[in-house]
Order: structure tokens, then C-alpha cells, then sequence
């Protein structure tokens, strides 16, 4: 719109310096058309500069100037309506190209004003960056704090200082490049940090490797008693992997692999204590029933013995039954089979006892 009240104007001035002489008949629509031209104008500036009121645009510098521009270029436009009223021609041209100047004045200032609050929209914001950066650098105080690094920080907390004082005096390109120290002078305590607090991750992960050697080596000895001879040989090779280990994530690795067979050695361990529960269940069903046996042949031995008295015979077949029974029940833990059979033996004995105490009687 701007560009289109300028077309116009420059047409409209050329026009106006054209010889008239001949044209006279249409001098008052040319007075008109130029006052219509000129009411637009005001009218359109007129509307950009409450626009530029309204707006956030509260410090434009030129902003009286404008106004003052303004007012001329009104106070002409009405002496150019007055002119036109009055048929002076020569008047009206010259209050017509002045106004008409004015107002394009009017539009390139406020084109400026534009173009320049673009362009401080476009900049970063930098106090905004050093409060964020200053966050951060505190933090990298905790942690340095934490890791007993002991940083200096005076040198990029001047920088912070300078920065919010170039900021505060619209210092734009000093700002920038402060806060350019800053973000570099920050990367280099957290590429410092890092490293210190790797380097003591490494100590801590070494420590705790030198303590699982023992828990290895206890491993190693509950894993070959157990007869997992396959396990045992494998912690001694992670045994000399562990030692080996320069950095926190191998250490990790063989520390996992550690537990992972001391969980299957706790694992193979109960089902061996499992197996020997019921081992020990089965014996001991076995000594109770054999126990039982010989508490019966034990009665029976004792009566014959007391019927047997006056037959040598008798008594030597029962007191030879109570002897087997008294080392039977002493060797309980034998096999089954050997102590079935001298159970049998005992039967044999008492029964022959009985039929030579019944055939006495």
C-alpha cells in the first residue's frame, strides 16, 4: 500500500508539471482528483501510526517527528482543499506535491520502524541465555562439590557479571560474545568433571573387584566340593578376567558373571540337599522298620529263654539270636539286603529254640 500511495504520487506530480494551457476545461477534476488522492494518503499513514501506537512498540524513537510530519502534512492537505475551493490552481499543486512528500516520508520512517523491530525479534535473548548458563554453572559447583574437585569458578562467574551488565546496556554483540566464554569455559569444567568423576568410578569398580577375588576364590573351593568341576574352572578364568579389568564396564561384566554362577552353585547346592534330605528320610523309614523287627524278635527271644532253661540245646539257639540281634541293631546303616538276611538267621535260630522247647514239654 505504501508503494502504491508513492506510484501515485510520482504520476500524479508528473501529471501537475505537464503544460495545462490547453487543458484548462479540466483543471477543477484534476484539483479533485488530487485532493481525493491526498485524503486517502492521510488517512492510510493516518491508520499505520495507530497501529504503531497500539502496538508493543512502546520506545520508537522517531515517534514525535513522525507526528509532527503528520500534522504539516494535514495542515496542508486542508490548505490544499482550501486552494481547490478557490480555484488557485498553482496553489493547490504545490500544497498537493508538499503534502503528498510528507506523507511518503511518513510511510519510509514507519517502513524503518518495522523493519527494525524485525530485526531485534530476530536476536536471541540473551539475558534469558544467562540465566539458563547460570543455572547450569551451578550445578557444575554441586558436582564439583560432590567429586572434591575443587574448580575455580571465579573466572566464569565475572563472565556471568559482564554479561548481565552488557545486556542491561543493549551491549548486543559483547553480550554474544561473552556468553560465548561462558558456554566454552563451561564445557571445559564439565569435560573436566567427567573425567574425575570416571577416574573414581574406576577406583570404586577396582576395590569392589579386589573384594570379589575372595568372594572367587570361596566359589571356586564350594564348587569343586560340590564336584562342579566345570564352574570352578570358569571363575578361575573370570578370576584372571576380573584382575585384568581396567575400566567400570568389563568390571561390571565379570562381577555379573560372578553372580550368575554363584546363584547356580546356591541353585546345584539345594537340590543336593534336596537329594540327601530324601536319602536320609529313606534310611531312616529303613532303621525304624528294622528297628521295629528287632524290638519283636527281641520279646520272643526273651521268653523262649526263660522256657529254654534245662535244655542246653535251646538255650544256646536263643542266646546266639539275641547276639545277632544286639549287633544288628547296632549296625543299622548297613545295606538292606545284609540285614534282612541276618534277620532271617534270627528267625531260624528262634524257631529251631521253640521246636526243641516244644518237644521238651
Amino acid at each position: 500500500m505504501n508503494k502504491l500511495f508513492g506510484i501515485i504520487a510520482i504520476f500524479a506530480f508528473a501529471g501537475l508539471l505537464l503544460p495545462t494551457s490547453a487543458v484548462q476545461v479540466d483543471a477543477a477534476s484534476d484539483l479533485d482528483y488530487m485532493l481525493t488522492i491526498a485524503e486517502k494518503g492521510k488517512k492510510y499513514i493516518k491508520l499505520k501510526i495507530n497501529e504503531m501506537q497500539n502496538s508493543n512498540i512502546q520506545d520508537w524513537k522517531n515517534q514525535q517527528v513522525v507526528l509532527d510530519i503528520y500534522d504539516k502534512s494535514t495542515h496542508e492537505i486542508d490548505e490544499l482543499s482550501k486552494a481547490i475551493e478557490k480555484g488557485d490552481v498553482k496553489s493547490a499543486r504545490k500544497l498537493f506535491v508538499s503534502s503528498m512528500d510528507k506523507i511518503k516520508q511518513i510511510s519510509l520512517m514507519l517502513n524503518q520502524i518495522a523493519v527494525n523491530k524485525a530485526q531485534d525479534d530476530a536476536l536471541p535473548d540473551h539475558s534469558q541465555i544467562l540465566k539458563r548458563y547460570e543455572m547450569n554453572i551451578q550445578k557444575l559447583k554441586q558436582m564439583s562439590e560432590k567429586l572434591e574437585a575443587d574448580i575455580d569458578f571465579s573466572e566464569i562467574n565475572n563472565l556471568i557479571l559482564l554479561g548481565k551488565q552488557n545486556v542491561k546496556n543493549s551491549n548486543h554483540d559483547q553480550t554474544k560474545q561473552v556468553i560465548d566464554q561462558i558456554a566454552l569455559k563451561g564445557l571445559t569444567i564439565n569435560k573436566h568433571l567427567i573425567s574425575i568423576n570416571q577416574a573414581n568410578k574406576i577406583i570404586k569398580a577396582q576395590a569392589l573387584a579386589e573384594r570379589y577375588v575372595d568372594k572367587i576364590n570361596t566359589l571356586i573351593v564350594q564348587a569343586k566340593s560340590s564336584g562342579l568341576l566345570d564352574i570352578a574352572s570358569q571363575l578361575e578364568n573370570t578370576k584372571t578376567h576380573l584382575a585384568s579389568s581396567n575400566s567400570t564396564s568389563q568390571i561390571t561384566k565379570n562381577i555379573k558373571i560372578i553372580i550368575t554362577i554363584n546363584n547356580n552353585i546356591k541353585e546345584t547346592q539345594q537340590k543336593l540337599r534336596e537329594a540327601n534330605f530324601d536319602v536320609d528320610e529313606i534310611k531312616l523309614s529303613h532303621k525304624q522298620k528294622f528297628t521295629g523287627k528287632l524290638n519283636q524278635l527281641e520279646t520272643k527271644a526273651k521268653f523262649l529263654y526263660s522256657e529254654s532253661i534245662g535244655s542246653n540245646a535251646a538255650l544256646y539257639y536263643v542266646e546266639k539270636a539275641l547276639s545277632l540281634i544286639s549287633d544288628v541293631r547296632m549296625n543299622l546303616d548297613d545295606s538292606e539286603g545284609k540285614i534282612t538276611s541276618k534277620i532271617k538267621l534270627i528267625e531260624e535260630l528262634l524257631s529251631k529254640a521253640q521246636k526243641i522247647v516244644q518237644e521238651s514239654t
